[in-house]
């Protein structure tokens, strides 16, 4: 599958800005995950002490990931 320039740039733009949400608001995103799961699944979730920072190691894996991309797109 090959991208066009604009389609390359959006999904490094998009993974990188996902890194960067993921370590500045990992209780934002944890309050929705937790939403989620009560209204679509109809099941209960309890964040532990330890998921804030698998939340932030999420987030370095997505900025690992946006540098890679963002290597090989040129």
């Amino acid at each position: 599958m090959d991208l066009t320039g604009t389609e390359r740039r959006l999904l490094w733009t998009g993974t990188a800005l996902a890194g960067v949400v993921h370590l500045l608001v990992p209780g934002l995103l944890l309050s929705t995950a937790q939403l989620g799961y009560r209204w679509a699944l109809a099941v209960e979730f309890e964040p532990t002490t330890e998921s804030r920072r698998r939340v932030r190691l999420l987030g370095v894996a997505f900025l690992g990931f946006a540098a890679v991309l963002k290597r090989i797109r040129n």
